[in-house]
């Protein structure tokens, strides 16, 4: 490493004049175009771009050099995902300090990890899918009703939900109905004996998580478990489901501990951070060549996922997810605070809504550094001071946020 990168991969947007590359460049005919030492000119990158090549290697200088030319990648990649929040907010700055630290940490510290190009980040060739209705023919109320004739929706999760409409459920009740599904008490345990909670001893039964959280926090958390694996057969080329999960578990861990430095309970903060997108997944799955345009739209512009749904298909998939619940029963909080999860000030809760909003904005900025996709959705700073936390417990709750993101994913999804 002393004497720098031998060679680079360097993104084609991120070239410029008087790099010399390290590999032939071949033309439209396989002939070389631009040979291998080419200090390259403006006229060059030009060409290269006409060519709709993502990346070429290029001969690496002196560590020192190496390192300067990296920052300032970083940095161009980095920054536009932070378009559309205030640049003029202290912590979102703050944010975008972190996320563009964290990045750097990969490249150079980890040295496993190679900066996404333009091309990486635009919606992939699709597969030929049809749309469940043309543009303007439906709504999300379709959608709902047709996804509803589809899903096997188990009875723990009807269970859970009068559960949590019955103030006076005991709590031997609520381990009653857990203990019906296997798979949910092995989550469910793995959850309450991870590092967002760090009880000094083991929970090792459903009684016990119930005795420590409560009947309606595990009622809560364990609605949440359960409603993942209803989502299938979403186009893989369009989103990968993991990458999907992994957001929401990322915002449903953001959600929980703003809550509980905002003065409320988190167990339901985790499950509504769980279940924000679900709308999202109900337009892959049902308008996957809708959502490509949306995709396409949302990338080629740099702007936030949220903003194109809106602009391509006149809803977002937070009006579509709150339909959802509402079709299944969920209890009215859920429904509301996942309707206005992008739009607080809407809603009859907007400090809870506002708690999920920015846990989402942290949950991208936090996915920036692996290689993350999507603009963050921006926040106002009268949402963010709504919530009374001061910016350093939320910096240091980024900071944090990796061991539980990693240990969460790995017993959810």
């Amino acid at each position: 490493m002393d004497g720098g990168f031998k060679v680079k991969k360097v993104c084609t947007e991120h070239l410029i004049p008087g790099m010399v590359l390290s590999r032939d460049i071949p033309g439209v005919d396989q002939s070389v175009y631009l040979a291998k030492g080419t200090r390259l000119s403006i006229e060059d990158i030009q060409v290269i771009m006409d060519l709709a090549i993502s990346s070429v290697s290029i001969v690496s200088g002196d560590k020192e050099n190496d390192l300067k030319d990296l920052a300032r990648r970083c940095e161009e990649y980095v920054r536009p995902f932070f378009y559309y929040v205030n640049p003029g907010s202290s912590f979102f700055n703050g944010l975008y300090v972190k996320s563009l630290n964290a990045s750097m940490d990969r490249l150079v510290k980890e040295n496993a990890w190679i900066l996404p190009c333009e091309q990486g980040l635009r919606a992939t060739a699709h597969q030929s899918r049809r749309d469940l209705f043309f543009h303007g023919e439906g709504g999300p109320e379709d959608i709902v009703s047709h996804e509803m004739e589809l899903i096997s929706v188990p009875d723990t999760y009807f269970k859970l939900q009068e559960i949590l409409k019955a103030p006076d459920t005991s709590a031997a009740h609520v381990a009653e109905v857990v203990r019906l599904d296997v798979n949910l008490v092995a989550k469910l345990l793995r959850l309450v004996n991870s590092s967002i909670y760090s009880f000094p001893t083991k929970v090792e039964s459903v009684e016990r998580a119930v005795a420590i959280i409560g009947v309606e926090g595990v009622s809560s958390l364990a609605l949440g478990i359960t409603a993942i694996p209803m989502f299938k057969d979403i186009p893989p080329d369009l989103m990968d489901v993991r990458t999907f999960w992994n957001h929401s578990i990322s915002c449903a861990i953001f959600s929980k501990s703003i809550a509980q430095a905002a003065g409320f309970e988190g167990e339901q903060f985790f499950t509504v951070g769980l279940l924000h997108d679900v709308g999202r997944l109900l337009l892959l799955k049902n308008l996957p060549q809708a959502y490509l345009q949306v995709l396409l739209y949302s990338r080629g512009s740099f702007i936030p996922l949220m903003e194109a749904e809106n602009v391509i298909l006149g809803y977002s998939h937070a009006h579509l997810g709150k339909t959802l619940l509402k079709k299944w029963d969920c209890p009215e909080k859920l429904i509301t605070l996942v309707g206005a999860h992008h739009s607080p000030e809407e809603g009859s809760n907007s400090k809870e809504a506002a708690i999920i909003q920015l846990a989402d904005n942290m949950a991208h900025a936090f996915a920036i550094s692996n290689g993350w996709s999507y603009v963050m959705p921006g926040m106002s700073e009268e949402n963010i001071n709504l919530l009374n936390v001061k910016e350093s417990v939320l910096l240091d709750l980024f900071d944090r946020h990796g061991q539980a993101l990693h240990e969460i994913s790995r017993s959810l999804v």
